[in-house]
């Protein structure tokens, strides 16, 4: 079936070539032969009923049952705290907000440094976040519930260094065995160091969060804040993925494989040769996700040999090697922060922000667009989710069991702040 899906996937390479001559050789177009969406007419600020004017940065889980999680960063008073809400309605309304952090202590929580929320496979809910200190680097901080919200267990550190040192953008993943992994960028090899030198180090905890292991180091030198994110193979493997820094300055995304559960990577493979120079942290990492034997990663590029945008690629032989890239924002601009998602009923989801451009030219505002992809790789047109006629920015996604989708992004509230705001969508034309 997969020998089939490829060719498939390589003759709809093929067409969109030949059909799209600003499109590189070697790089394939989108195809909309995937369902679209519908949303609802009216995004709603989720937030507004329970008269909380600063939210941002949601991070959205859905069991099975239908409860909605959304999960939060509310500031005042200066003071940024963690908060998490649930629907049992089916996004109509949220509960206030339970806090996560104590109360004094900030979050840090800004572009793609922002919390984690992962829900286990029976009743847990587990928690990753970055918390300011009065030393001035911040500690990595994971807290989990054993009752779907209700109580939370005590927070605690997930790094071991012995000397403080910037870390950030980390993520948090379960693995199908219940184990959690927590991966981070980490300033701690490079204190010592002339050249910059920020690297990618993970923990996984083996006991449901109780605990998390020593702290490994995946890779060094590697993009300082592009977010690594974790995925598992179908054989017990382990996936990281980081923007590697090339020489030149050429930032690309490479993908690692473990097969001793995390303790030890095979040499990262590089996804494609976009060749982006860019003297710089674009602030934009690769998102990933396993769905049976098959290995998806989505990313931003912005140019060198590839047409900025979305890229979507995969691995059918555990991250040893990578298809031709699929353009998925074809006719959007300024894409970028692509997230993968499947939703209860298989489907594969991917949900990015970006700029429809009218035929005057005419720009509108920074928009999320929602994509679905079949079995076989090929990328539907992307659908814009209806805003407010402001800029969103970092969206998130969860799908249910009945075709639908909920979208959650960050845009401003017209008060001078930010607020979190929800649309909900069904598949269809």
């Amino acid at each position: 079936m997969r020998n089939i899906g490829l060719l498939l996937v390589s003759a709809v390479f093929l067409t969109a070539l030949s059909a799209c001559s600003d499109i590189e050789e070697g790089l394939a177009d989108s195809t909309p032969s995937a369902p679209a969406y519908r949303f609802e007419p009216n995004s709603r600020a989720i937030f507004e009923p329970l008269q909380i004017e600063s939210s941002r940065h949601p991070r959205v889980a859905l069991r099975a049952a239908g409860r909605l999680f959304v999960m939060g960063v509310h500031t005042e008073d200066r003071v940024s705290r963690l908060g998490l809400s649930y629907s049992s309605n089916g996004g109509d309304s949220f509960t206030p907000p339970m806090f996560l952090t104590e109360p004094g202590v900030s979050v840090s929580s800004h572009g793609e440094n922002n919390p984690s929320l992962v829900l286990g496979n029976a009743r847990e809910l587990y928690v990753l976040w970055e918390q300011e200190t009065e030393g001035g680097e911040p500690d990595l901080m994971f807290r989990r519930s054993l009752d779907l919200g209700y109580r939370f267990d005590p927070p605690f550190k997930v790094t071991d260094k012995k000397v403080p040192s910037r870390n950030g953008f980390a993520s948090l993943s379960i693995a199908p065995n219940g184990d959690l992994y927590a991966a981070w960028l980490d300033d701690r090899d490079g204190l010592d160091d002339p050249d910059p030198n920020t690297s990618v180090y993970l923990a996984k905890s083996t006991d449901q969060g109780v605990s998390f292991g020593r702290n490994i180091r995946v890779a060094q030198k590697v993009c300082d804040c592009c977010r690594p994110p974790v995925a598992f193979g179908d054989e017990g493997e382990v996936f990281v993925s980081w923007r590697q820094i090339f020489p030149g300055s050429i930032r690309d995304m490479v993908v690692a494989a473990s097969r001793d559960g995390g303790e030890t990577f095979a040499p990262p493979v590089r996804v494609s040769e976009d060749n982006w120079e860019i003297k710089g942290c674009p602030h934009s990492g690769p998102s990933l996700l396993q769905v049976e034997d098959r290995l998806y990663i989505a990313w931003f590029t912005g140019g060198g040999d590839a047409e900025p945008g979305i890229r979507l690629s995969w691995s059918d032989d555990g991250a040893a090697s990578f298809a031709p890239p699929v353009y998925v924002s074809s006719g959007i601009v300024y894409a970028n922060h692509p997230v993968l998602s499947q939703s209860f009923d298989g489907r594969i989801l991917l949900v990015f922000e970006g700029r429809a451009v009218s035929q005057e030219e005419e720009w509108g505002p920074v928009t999320a667009y929602v994509t679905e992809i079949s079995d076989d790789g090929v990328v539907g047109t992307p659908t814009a989710v209806p805003g407010n006629g402001v800029s969103i920015s970092y969206p998130a996604l969860a799908g249910d069991h009945q075709k639908g989708v909920f979208v959650a992004w960050t845009e401003p509230n017209g008060k001078g702040g930010s607020q979190i705001v929800m649309s909900r969508g069904r598949q269809g034309r």
